[in-house]
């Protein structure tokens, strides 16, 4: 008997139950009420015994189902096969629908009278994901019994503790955009335009900081893990996250605006539909293999692109062909969008968020677009920094402006000297910057905008704790995005880089660093570190960067050390270890060449190079490996001033990185480091990239600042909400 396939199929016939049960409650049939609450319930308690289910055969390694042996095996550690669970795509999906009716039941006690129907548009999701569960979840077996003696284990880039918490976050922020989503919808339905605004506020709120909390997260790991000295690369999966984040944002302030104004109405219904439609959007990207031939992020497709193309559009119809059927009915507010006041800037600055959603969208969705026209094919990185970047500033100077001025009607000249303090600052912040070293209009502008906001808000924050600490936490928020921003100005920029090689024994020196490779240090689990002893120009320190041999990925693992400072990072990635010829480990190509190593054929196509300061030489590269056709983008950058080499690795869907170790541009020939060369352990020379992250911290500090003012503005939110429901109940 398959216990958990049996739990599967009673959560999903209790999702369809509970949906039918709240669409009679929506329709008024009180005395539905209390079944639709006891299918729910039923629904998440399968669920629950579901996910434990899971790990209990994960944990007693049941090899006899086909996930466990995927995910997990018997040398992984607990904490790490605790992780297996969201390791794989059918795992998340019963993580998405557990996390979905964890949040529902949160919604099921909001006392207000689109909570009914909301129910009904919240289960929706569970009802798909049931299905899904049900046709392709994590409890099928092995035919005939059969089982394999150990699993294949999780990918050890995987295997870092940053997946035990980063992909529940992330799904928690998914999951809770349904809550919006679901109360504008009702909104609609009980043809409530203006009620919707005080229940919906927290959980828009709460969305937009557990997100965040989830790619930010993301941007941790890969800076911690990767290797290549970056904490966001504008991978289409990556995109996935970032763009139902932008829409909620711009629901959050046009709520805000309406709150207030009675402004904006037809807006934020759209925005509220639009939030979730882009959380399907992006989970069909990903999901469906359309991706995965620009994304190695992206999941392998289980069969479900139409299913999954189904439900978005179901979504998409029914959110969007609601709005326009009730489109005419939503009142106009009594009163215009004032032109010169708080509100008409923060509907500006929902212009912005809106603007950076579909240009980055619309980036993210290039493999779909170009594919009508003829072959598919993906922008570049600098296409999100070029239309992205401008957006940025605007997005500072009235986070800035806005808080400054009046509902309603602000006086200009009262503005401006009100301003005047944040934007000597500025001014002055923008000089200093220009000093150090900016000298590229974009850049400097950020500076400034963003050092006008963070003045700005740093004012309003503190004359609004004054009077309360409910008056200042929004803008405390804003502050963080304002040191943010400076950080990722300063932090992807202007650090410096360096290629050396290392003999053992022998001391060698770039960029003032002198270093000095001692050997390896075996580490349990044979996840060797090699040993660096590091003089800086800040003191000394002993550097272990991990460089091991994986089997899983057929190819060498790295994962840098990173050397904290209060003003910067000094960052120590190993590249290779250098055998005795001087080609041991490279495999040269020329244009149209294809080379097979180990399980993997290379075939190298073009460069895409790009002149300026620095020069980035990009090969394209096809990887073909299990009847999949991957690209491959290796960059290496050449410092023209300072002479410094830096190579950006890519990476293969097992995880096995490629990267450029020379170019021949006469002779149209590339060399590459790739997986499943002859292993070059026994070479004594270690070649490292030593780095510098000027200001990184602010990126931290940023994000820390701007995620704790969010949760504190949901507790703000959720008091007002029982206030408001006190006050109903004594009237």
């Amino acid at each position: 008997m398959n216990l958990g396939q049996i739990f599967t199929w009673v959560a999903f016939l209790a999702s369809l139950v509970a949906g039918l049960a709240y669409l009679a409650v929506a329709g008024g049939r009180r005395d539905a009420v209390r079944p639709a609450r006891i299918a729910f319930g039923v629904q998440w308690a399968v669920l629950v015994a579901a996910a434990a289910f899971l790990w209990v055969v994960m944990f007693g390694h049941d090899f006899r189902y086909q996930y466990v042996a995927s995910y997990s095996s018997r040398s992984m550690p607990p904490h790490f096969i605790f992780a297996a669970f969201w390791g794989g795509q059918e795992g998340t999906f019963l993580l998405w629908a557990l996390v979905t009716a964890t949040l529902g039941l949160a919604l099921m006690r909001l006392k207000h009278p689109l909570t009914g129907t909301a129910m009904f548009f919240l289960n929706l999701p569970l009802v798909m994901l049931g299905l899904v569960s049900v046709m392709r979840g994590p409890f099928l077996m092995f035919p005939n019994g059969m089982a394999p003696p150990d699993g294949q284990g999780l990918n050890p880039l995987l295997q870092d503790y940053w997946m035990t918490i980063h992909p529940p976050v992330l799904f928690t922020g998914f999951s809770s955009l349904a809550v919006p989503f679901a109360i504008g919808m009702a909104a609609l339905v009980k043809r409530d335009y203006d009620g919707w605004v005080k229940p919906a506020l927290p959980w828009v709120i709460f969305s937009t900081a557990v997100l965040a909390t989830g790619f930010i997260m993301g941007g941790v790991w890969a800076y911690k893990v990767l290797g290549w000295g970056g904490y966001w690369g504008w991978d289409p999966v990556e995109n996935g996250s970032l763009i139902p984040w932008l829409s909620n944002a711009a629901l959050l302030h046009g709520l805000l605006v309406q709150r207030v104004t009675g402004s904006l109405r037809r807006t934020n219904f759209f925005l509220a539909v639009t939030g979730y439609v882009l959380v399907l959007y992006a989970s069909f990207l990903t999901r469906s293999g359309v991706l995965a031939d620009f994304s190695v992020h992206s999941f392998a497709n289980l069969g479900l692109t139409g299913f999954l193309l189904s439900f978005l559009l179901l979504v998409a119809l029914s959110g969007y062909g609601l709005l326009l059927f009730r489109l005419r009915e939503i009142p106009t507010p009594a009163q215009p969008l004032g032109s010169f006041s708080r509100e008409s800037m923060m509907w500006l600055g929902q212009l912005v968020f809106m603007l950076m959603c579909a240009l980055t969208a619309v980036g993210m969705s290039a493999p779909l677009i170009t594919k009508l026209f003829g072959p598919a094919s993906n922008v570049q990185t600098s296409y999100y920094n070029l239309v992205n970047a401008p957006l940025a500033i605007a997005m500072s100077l009235l986070l800035g402006v806005a808080p400054l001025m009046r509902w309603r009607r602000h006086e200009p000249r009262a503005l401006l000297r009100a301003a005047l303090p944040a934007a000597v600052a500025a001014v002055a912040a923008t000089l200093g910057a220009v000093a150090l070293g900016v000298r590229q209009a974009i850049p400097a502008g950020v500076v400034f905008a963003a050092t006008f906001a963070l003045a700005a808000n740093v004012m309003v924050t503190v004359r609004g704790f004054r009077a309360g600490w409910q008056h200042g936490v929004a803008y405390l928020g804003h502050t963080g995005v304002a040191v943010l921003l400076v950080g990722i100005v300063a932090s992807s920029r202007y650090g410096v880089a360096a290629q050396v090689q290392l003999p053992q024994g022998e001391e060698r020196t770039a960029m003032g660093y002198r270093m000095r490779y001692q050997g390896v240090k075996q580490e349990p689990g044979g996840k060797d570190r090699v040993v660096i002893a590091v003089a800086a120009p800040e003191g000394r320190f002993e550097a272990t960067p991990a460089l091991y041999w994986s089997e899983f990925n057929q190819g060498y693992m790295k994962k840098p050390h990173i050397q904290r400072y209060l003003t910067h990072d000094v960052y120590i990635s190993p590249l290779e270890m250098v055998g005795q010829e001087a080609d041991d480990g490279q495999l040269w190509l020329a244009k149209g060449e294809t080379r097979q190593i180990g399980q993997v054929k290379y075939t190298f196509v073009d460069f895409d190079p790009q002149m300026g300061d620095v020069i980035r030489i990009a090969a394209r590269l096809r990887a073909e490996l299990n009847g999949r056709t991957v690209p491959v983008r290796p960059v290496l950058e050449m410092n023209m001033k300072t002479g410094t080499r830096n190579s950006i690795p890519d990476y293969l869907p097992g995880g096995g990185s490629v990267q450029i170790t020379n170019v021949d541009p006469t002779g149209g020939r590339v060399s590459l480091e790739v997986p499943g060369m002859a292993r070059r352990g026994a070479g004594r020379v270690l070649a490292v990239e030593v780095s510098t992250k000027p200001l990184i911290n602010l990126v931290w500090i940023g994000a820390i600042i701007m995620l704790g003012s969010a949760f504190l503005s949901v507790m703000r939110r959720v008091q007002d909400l029982k206030r408001g429901e006190t006050a109903a109940a004594a009237g």
